[in-house]
């Protein structure tokens, strides 16, 4: 046997990503084996190119047969294995560490773990890595097992239990990159293998798992916790998965609305897997949950000591570092605490300021509390990537921050081009409406564009005719009032004629209901001064799938306990497109007319389906706006009536919350009680209604119940907290 590496693979049609993979490699290795299982293009060509004895064979369903058939085919002393969608890190100190690893390794060291770091999304913007044994001895003992998520690392141990060790060697991973998990279908892929496997092995933990995780994958958590209970409780930490199994029993179980079982799987397993950053990260949002924020901070704290650990499994990129921190801050603000919150940011984005999480967080907050200058201190300290900017910029228009937008004019000057209807909406928010049309109108016949303009110009025209009538019978009368020019440049894209008609449609019936309720003589366009006849039943509750929000992700730092719905139907995001685009121009009379012309209580699930900076714009209007809205509310008396019995108890109490959040920021502390106390209510009895598992209640309910409770209101950062409730709906 020769000494000096051969790398082994097989592939499948991998043209284009086996040049760039056999590239980076090719001066490591002295050989290159390729198994080839059924290639139509130019997959074998290409692997000749690069000087690679190349076997085909035909392909039968089975991973490992196909991979120890190239290990068979391996005349060198050490093996690396590598997929065509891989690439090894090709820098000078990664060939020289290999060199070094091989030429000290002593007769106990039989093969090494390579951190595989994955790109997760459109371009890699998340990463997820993992340590896997790919380089190890020629051996005719080591061979790969399982039919898929093939392994060799139990055939090793099975020889010498610690002959494996860490090398620090990396290769990049780009086979999850959405593109190509859609072009090549491997979720079907994977669980046609699967299920055929365990028509052979019906039993077999590592199919078993495998099922469960492709179950997980697509967020389908009831089956995956149908496999992964019964293997927590038969497995031991000794296979090689069992990190992996602790986490997702606890992410699905927090998933399907047990969090208080996911916090036991935590705490069971944190001792042993206490330099798992991903693990104690999910204790911390699991806390979050519980309304515990300083025990969140103590999960934390272990996180970030566990950092450097986080190759050891499979880890999220920013586990223990940059997410920690944005969790940290979450925690900060969930407490009122808004400099500690800021500090936390401010420290993730020095890590990563690509960091959308912590950056629109940041935003947020700055802007719900007044403290602008945090986002103009980060930025004077850190090098703001395009990424960052060009999300910030919606944010802040959304947020009616026009003013941050200016201050950053200079450093905005590329995004605002790739967003050019942001600087006429914030103009619109500085009340200069002439200049706002003047900057919105030439976009209404640009195709991407096109749309949003002429929606744009839509609410710019509810904003100047506030008091005039601009209601319709046709579409001849339709175009006039919004502008012959706006509807035609708009008439090859049906998204603006459907948000406009179908906002006018129901402004139109309001108008009518109004007219007929005698609406104290207000005028189209007024702000009214009561409730109208279409919002007199304040029993009704919004559609329970207006609350049907799933549980936010514990890879994501940004998600909230307090987010809002799942997306509406086509008819209701319509009117919700309507209502973004009135309030972005700060037409909120209009705005509010509108909510107030929705089915019974309508309008608060359509305030919750809007994003957070959009809630945080509401900050910005009349204080009027924000009365008229309570006035949809009704009153927790009104809300008892028995058709309420007929809505879900999560929409009931969802409905109670905004209710209270909108009580509070009025000034209407007692009412706000009496919101929170009835939610709490509802809450506490829907286990024995539904005869699901006790529900717990909500961080957003935790904090308006103590933010209702006497004295409560003579607290400093009072107002933010309440702003911030919100925002967090």
């Amino acid at each position: 046997m020769n000494a000096g590496i051969s790398l082994c693979m097989i592939v499948k049609d991998e043209a284009e990503p086996l040049q760039r993979c056999l590239k980076a490699v090719r001066d490591m290795v002295d050989e290159i084996i390729i198994v080839d299982t059924g290639s139509t293009d130019d997959t074998t060509a290409i692997a000749r190119l690069y000087g690679a004895v190349v076997i085909r064979t035909e392909w039968n369903g089975d991973f490992s047969e196909a991979r120890n058939l190239s290990l068979a085919a391996a005349r060198n002393s050490w093996i690396l294995v590598l997929d065509a969608d891989e690439v090894w890190v090709q820098n000078p100190q990664m060939q020289a560490d290999l060199s070094q690893l091989l030429e000290t390794s002593g007769d106990d060291v039989w093969g090494y773990w390579i951190q595989v770091t994955s790109l997760l999304g459109v371009s890699g913007e998340e990463r997820v890595t993992d340590e896997v044994c790919r380089l190890f001895r020629n051996d005719p003992r080591i061979a790969f097992q399982g039919r898929i998520h093939e392994e060799v690392a139990s055939s090793i141990m099975a020889l010498a239990p610690q002959g494996v060790l860490h090398s620090g060697l990396e290769v990049i991973h780009y086979g999850y990159l959405e593109q190509v998990i859609a072009a090549k279908n491997k979720g079907e892929r994977n669980m046609q293998l699967i299920r055929s496997a365990l028509n052979e092995e019906a039993n077999q933990p590592e199919l078993l798992y495998a099922l469960a995780a492709e179950w997980f994958q697509q967020a389908k958590y009831d089956e995956a916790l149908r496999l992964l209970l019964p293997l927590l409780a038969q497995l031991t930490p000794e296979c090689g998965y069992h990190s992996d199994l602790v986490l997702k029993t606890a992410y699905a179980s927090r998933e399907m609305g047990s969090p208080e079982r996911a916090l036991a799987v935590v705490e069971a397993w944190a001792p042993i897997y206490e330099d798992f950053p991903d693990l104690l990260e999910l204790g911390a949002v699991l806390e979050l949950d519980q309304g515990r924020e300083d025990v969140a901070l103590g999960w934390l704290k272990k996180a970030k000591s566990a950092a450097s650990t986080a190759s050891r499994y499979t880890s999220v990129s920013g586990a223990g570092t940059y997410r920690s921190l944005t969790l940290e801050g979450m925690s900060h603000e969930r407490a009122g605490r808004w400099t500690d919150a800021e500090a936390a940011y401010m420290a993730a984005l020095a890590m990563q300021p690509s960091s959308l999480a912590a950056w629109q967080r940041l935003l947020l907050l700055a802007a719900a509390t007044g403290r602008l200058n945090a986002i103009a201190s980060v930025a004077a300290r850190v090098s703001l990537p395009p990424m960052a900017w060009q999300a910030l910029v919606p944010a802040a228009v959304a947020a009616h921050r026009p003013e941050w937008l200016l201050r950053h004019a200079a450093a905005l000057e590329a995004p605002l081009r790739a967003q050019p209807l942001a600087a006429g909406l914030a103009l619109a928010q500085l009340g200069e409406d002439a200049a706002a049309r003047a900057a919105v109108q030439p976009w209404t016949a640009h195709a991407q564009h096109g749309p949003e303009a002429a929606l744009a110009l839509w609410a710019l025209g509810w904003k100047r005719s506030c008091g005039r009538r601009i209601l319709a019978a046709d579409d001849r009368a339709l175009e006039a009032g919004l502008g012959a020019a706006v509807l035609a440049a708009a008439r090859p894209y049906a998204a603006v004629p459907e948000a406009a008609r179908a906002a006018e449609a129901l402004l139109r019936g309001h108008e009518a209901s109004a007219r007929r309720g005698g609406l104290c003589g207000a005028e189209p366009g007024s702000l009214p001064c009561g409730n109208t006849p279409s919002v007199a039943n304040s029993g009704s509750l919004p559609s329970p799938a207006a609350f049907d929000a799933p549980a936010p992700s514990s890879s994501d730092p940004s998600g909230d306990a307090l987010s809002g719905p799942a997306a509406p139907d086509a008819a209701a995001a319509s009117v919700l497109a309507a209502a973004q685009a009135l309030a972005s121009v700060g037409a909120w009379a209009a705005w509010l007319r509108l909510l107030q012309a929705q089915p019974p209580h309508g309008a608060l699930a359509l305030l919750a389906a809007l994003p957070p900076a959009a809630r945080c714009g509401l900050l910005r209007a009349p204080a009027s706006v924000r009365e008229g809205l309570l006035a949809l509310c009704g009153t927790p008396d009104g809300a008892q009536q028995p058709l309420a019995d007929e809505v879900p108890a999560p929409a009931r109490a969802a409905h109670a919350l905004i209710a209270g959040t909108l009580a509070l920021l009025a000034g209407r502390q007692s009412l706000a009680r009496e919101w929170a106390e009835w939610a709490a209510r509802i809450t506490a009895r829907q286990p024995a209604a539904t005869g699901r598992p006790a529900t717990t209640v909500s961080p957003g309910l935790r904090t308006l119940l103590r933010l209702t409770e006497p004295g409560a209101a003579t607290a400093k950062e009072y107002t933010n907290q309440c702003n911030m409730l919100l925002v967090h709906l």
